[in-house]
């Protein structure tokens, strides 16, 4: 089978990107398909000439990249290109940006070909973390008291940081509303940090989104075609789960399948299942929440491309259940082939 793998983009998330990239490519090649990888926002190959992938460390495929309509330009043009037109499935390894946010899906969608992960709809509001948030409302799936702002220039961040002492209490969570990989959030702990924690994120994104911080400990449910995986508990070695502690070796601990009573795995796979159907998710999901100890359970966001080296959180879920690294790859490009999008 011939598959069309795209990584790289021009987001924040690139190099995790490239890494999920990477590790696909490799499985994609031992389960015998034949495996083209691009960066389609250079429109670069990332396989070099050893029929290796090409890391960021040795690949130059972003560095002429450029941002906004340039890139959208950029992806279409390799999207269309002749000479994938005979592709049979693509498998979407773009974290953040527009491999997530639903543009990357649309051009997919008006060449007519079957690709991994959600559709265009569900990418779009999966990504936009407030917007999320009212559908969980609307399903009764508990999320953390937000609030939505957008900041372009000083009398923005006046007018935010008005609202935000006048509705939250301290300790609160400030990030980008339509980032990820914890680029950009900041946890602050009194008004002093409020404005730097906002211009912060705004580096990321105007739209920024200020939530309740819940103390607690951070679970995740991965979602493959409607069906959940075991939770998995994250515990960071110090502070928060943040871009450090996801993606540098030894700064986490992982325990699959968390330690909790059966009635409570069942509530928080369930209501898992419920965020995933809420924005219309599809193939592999995965879905985080904080879990207090009172046994109460927050849920945080839906996450429709999640990493994909095989020590990513939804792997491991897999690897639990008894899928391992190839065969969750190989589920994911059979459930796009049999999706009539």
């Amino acid at each position: 089978m011939k598959v069309l793998l795209l990584a790289g983009g021009d987001s924040q998330e690139r190099d995790v990107s490239i890494s999920s990239g990477e590790a696909v490519f490799n499985a994609l090649s031992r389960l015998g398909h034949r495996v083209f990888a691009v960066d389609p926002v250079s429109g670069k190959s990332l396989v070099g000439s050893d029929n290796k992938f090409i890391t960021t460390d040795a690949s130059d495929s972003g560095k002429t990249a450029t941002l906004g309509k340039t890139s959208v330009r950029s992806v279409s043009s390799t999207i269309f290109s002749p000479g994938f037109q005979d592709i049979d499935v693509i498998f979407v390894a773009m974290h953040g940006g527009l491999g997530e946010n639903g543009t990357l899906q649309s051009l997919l969608n008006l060449v007519e070909k079957n690709y991994t992960g959600s559709c265009m709809l569900a990418s779009a509001v999966a990504m936009d973390k407030a917007l999320a948030k009212r559908l969980f409302l609307a399903d009764n799936i508990t999320t953390p008291d937000w609030y939505k702002c957008r900041v372009r220039d000083d009398a923005d961040i006046d007018r935010a940081m008005k609202q935000i002492l006048d509705r939250f209490q301290f300790p609160i969570i400030v990030k980008p509303n339509n980032g990820g990989s914890t680029i950009g959030l900041t946890k602050v702990d009194s008004a002093d940090g409020v404005g730097e924690a906002l211009n912060k994120a705004a580096e990321q994104s105007p739209d920024i989104l200020v939530e309740d911080y819940i103390a607690g400990r951070e679970i995740t449910v991965s979602v493959l075609d409607g069906e959940t995986l075991p939770v998995v508990e994250i515990i960071p070695k110090e502070g928060l789960y943040n871009y450090e502690a996801k993606y540098t070796a030894g700064k986490s601990k992982y325990v699959v399948p968390a330690e909790l009573s059966d009635e409570l795995r069942e509530a928080v796979q369930q209501a898992a299942l419920r965020a995933y159907d809420a924005v219309d998710a599809s193939g592999l999901a995965r879905v985080d929440f904080i879990l207090t100890e009172h046994g109460e359970f927050y849920c945080l966001e839906v996450n429709t491309i999640p990493g994909m080296t095989e020590l990513s959180l939804s792997p491991m879920a897999a690897k639990a259940a008894g899928i391992d690294f190839d065969q969750l790859v190989q589920r994911m490009i059979d459930l796009a082939l049999m999706d009539k999008r």
